[in-house]
């Protein structure tokens, strides 16, 4: 079966479920004492979410510019309320914040900068598996002065992790997900961890690709994976990165549908969140399994 998703994997948002539910009320509940705690800017899309799940709504002096986009960010409707910055340092000197939270990757010569004149900087590594979003969330919690709020979360998570999970079985299905320009997602990956959670064989792991990587379109016809998970195409003018997955021999595996799988935004990043994802692809491996796909 070949299905496509919206760019980097995301579809349209399914109902919340309980944990979805909780992590709301949390984000909507009123604030306290806030002008005892850190004021924080936050300068990549994934140190995004975790402020805007944990931190009271005064503490946020500003998101990354990319936390308004639903593809990469899983709380952009909440996101849009606060103002938005690209990531210099000149925007960081003029707000003052307390404390700067951004990515391990994003824009070294800010950070250093930053750091050189005494501002406090928080790095979060890309998370690549969804055991560790406690941790992030802890951390977070700290940084923020929230570590009620965070505990919560993360425990809440941590259950709802070892309720859902199903590790694949030897014989489970096989999925893969081929993005522009022929790119998988193979272990030590986020998709992966996600995969595996929703009790998928993932096929680019097994045939011993790592991270982000080039896959041959023809190992792809020949292993005729039970899922592929295509990219859509970029939204606007035609782009060469969507020629390999708009290939004609990939429509042969199976019947292809441009149907998305997991909500919009919820394995970009690693999250709370991330659990929407396992949900969604879990529930579409049952209904395989069940025979209501073809």
């Amino acid at each position: 079966m070949v299905r496509a998703v919206d760019r980097c994997g995301f579809g349209p948002r399914r109902r919340p479920a309980r944990f979805a539910a909780l992590l709301f009320t949390l984000l909507a509940a009123p604030a306290a004492a806030e002008s005892t705690l850190p004021r924080v800017m936050s300068l990549n899309v994934c140190t995004d979410q975790l402020v805007l799940a944990l931190a009271e709504p005064g503490q946020i002096l500003s998101l990354s510019a990319l936390a308004d986009d639903p593809d990469l960010s899983f709380h952009s409707a909440i996101a849009a309320a606060y103002p938005k910055n690209r990531g210099l340092a000149e925007e960081v000197f003029l707000a003052r914040p307390d404390i700067v939270v951004t990515g391990t990757y994003s824009l070294h010569n800010t950070t250093q900068l930053l750091r050189h004149i005494g501002t406090r900087v928080e790095t979060f590594d890309y998370a690549q598996t969804l055991e560790s979003v406690p941790g992030a969330v802890r951390r977070m919690g700290a940084i923020l002065g929230r570590e009620a709020r965070a505990e919560t979360i993360a425990e809440a998570y941590e259950a709802e992790l070892a309720a859902l999970s199903s590790p694949p079985a030897a014989d489970a299905a096989a999925a893969i997900i081929y993005e522009q320009n022929g790119v998988v997602l193979g272990s030590g990956t986020l998709a992966d961890s996600v995969l595996k959670a929703a009790g998928f064989r993932n096929l680019a792991a097994e045939r011993g690709y790592e991270g982000m990587v080039p896959y041959p379109l023809e190992l792809l016809v020949r292993d005729r994976p039970d899922l592929v998970l295509l990219a859509s195409p970029f939204p606007g003018a035609p782009s060469l990165a969507d020629q390999l997955v708009e290939h004609p021999a990939i429509a042969s595996l199976k019947s292809l549908r441009r149907k998305g799988i997991a909500p919009r935004g919820s394995w970009s990043c690693a999250g709370p969140f991330t659990l929407e994802a396992v949900r969604a692809l879990k529930a579409l491996r049952e209904e395989m399994a069940a025979g209501g796909e073809g």
